[in-house]
């Protein structure tokens, strides 16, 4: 990764560390106490059960607690979001890539060099990248919501008709699996694509061809 640029795995991989043991935490104690309440009350005979039906004092701290969580969660989640978007927005991409979701294909334009790869139901084609540098992706939808989502990146973000979405991602050497992560009809699950993460001096003569050479 090259310097400035902000991992999407490591900060989404850092919130995932938190979020879980939370998680973890709050279903515990819940099944904790259930089971409790059980052992205690459970040879209770019917006319010694209790008469009443809530403790608006236990009730109230419940949920007060829980609405912390919930908006420490949120902090630390939009936190996040917010440093990744600020600093990818500042880099100078070295490749913009426009992508335009449809029913159910991927088309991944490269408008520097002037020509269009297609990735799902019909096409086949990867969409190729520069390793360590910052790519620029424009997002749109030609019919209903998509979602553009890299998995090994723990990145995810919703492509919306009408409206361009400008998002910028880093990418370590290798292959990336994508797909698109909002049900959008019968073959949803054929839209599918994969990015290649190459060396920049190799994407720049595999650009050249246009498309046409051999996937780096």
């Amino acid at each position: 990764m090259t310097p400035g640029l902000v991992s999407t795995r490591s900060e989404y991989d850092h919130l995932f560390s938190i979020y879980v043991p939370i998680a973890i935490g709050v279903f515990s104690l819940i099944v904790v106490v259930m089971v409790v309440v059980v052992l205690i009350f459970r040879r209770r005979p019917p006319e010694l059960a209790a008469r009443w039906h809530e403790n608006n004092p236990v009730e109230g701290t419940y949920a007060v607690l829980l609405a912390c969580v919930a908006a420490f969660l949120l902090y630390l989640t939009f936190t996040a979001e917010h440093r990744v978007d600020t600093v990818a927005n500042r880099e100078r991409p070295a490749v913009v890539v426009n992508v335009r979701a449809s029913k159910w294909e991927w088309t991944f334009t490269y408008p520097a060099y002037g020509f269009s790869l297609r990735s799902g139901t019909v096409g086949s084609q990867p969409l190729v990248v520069p390793a360590g540098e910052a790519v620029r992706f424009n997002l749109t939808s030609l019919d209903v919501i998509h979602s553009f989502w890299i998995p090994a990146l723990r990145y995810k973000h919703d492509a919306i008709p009408g409206s361009v979405q400008v998002i910028t991602l880093t990418f370590t050497r290798g292959v990336f699996p994508g797909q698109c992560a909002e049900f959008c009809g019968l073959r949803h699950a054929d839209m599918i694509f994969v990015a290649h993460a190459v060396s920049p001096a190799t994407f720049t003569a595999w650009a050249r061809t246009r498309g046409r050479g051999p996937t780096p």
